[in-house]
């Protein structure tokens, strides 16, 4: 559950700083530039460490497979293959974000800008941020639960907090 509110969270809060900040904010970004750059790369690397630990196939994990492990003498088989078919399917998706949280954040190859590692495996920022949503809802669903009750924020909501932290900072005197 904490890796699920942990990589949504954490990739909202980046998300508003690399992106969606930039065009109007940059300003006052750049006058804060020290905090940002440390904002930005701690968001990052936390974003990607939690969706990790979601797909994490060990054994001594806690993540979605070893959850399927937990259940399976007491689930219902039917509903046990059902959820683990959803499951492939959601992580044939995540692979890419698996793969690029190996090579920028885990086991960072000196030779490979962030570009260099995200080119060959062909995915946007837009199917990044569905596959985390995504992500999200499928641990609320195990759950039996919506995720606003398990403490994920709805989605956009850090975003918005962000942007309006950075907005007021702006408007300050510090």
């Amino acid at each position: 559950m904490d890796s699920a509110i942990g990589a949504k969270a954490h990739y909202e809060i980046w998300w508003a700083q690399a992106s969606e900040a930039k065009p109007h904010l940059l300003r006052v970004m750049n006058a804060h530039s020290d905090f940002f750059r440390a904002s930005y790369n701690a968001h990052y690397t936390a974003f990607f460490v939690h969706f990790a630990h979601l797909f994490d196939p060990r054994p001594d994990s806690s993540s979605i497979p070893t959850y399927f492990s937990a259940i399976r003498a007491t689930a219902d088989p039917m509903v046990l293959a059902a959820l683990e078919a959803e499951f492939e399917n959601l992580f044939v998706r995540a692979r890419p974000l698996v793969i690029a949280r190996h090579k920028t954040v885990a086991h960072v190859d000196a030779r490979l800008t962030e570009k260099d590692v995200f080119a060959p495996l062909k995915i946007t920022w837009n199917e990044v941020r569905d596959i985390i949503y995504e992500s999200v809802q499928f641990v609320a669903k195990l759950a039996s639960s919506d995720s606003g009750s398990l403490g994920i924020p709805r989605d956009r909501r850090l975003i918005e907090v962000t942007l309006k932290m950075i907005r007021a900072l702006d408007k300050s005197d510090i």
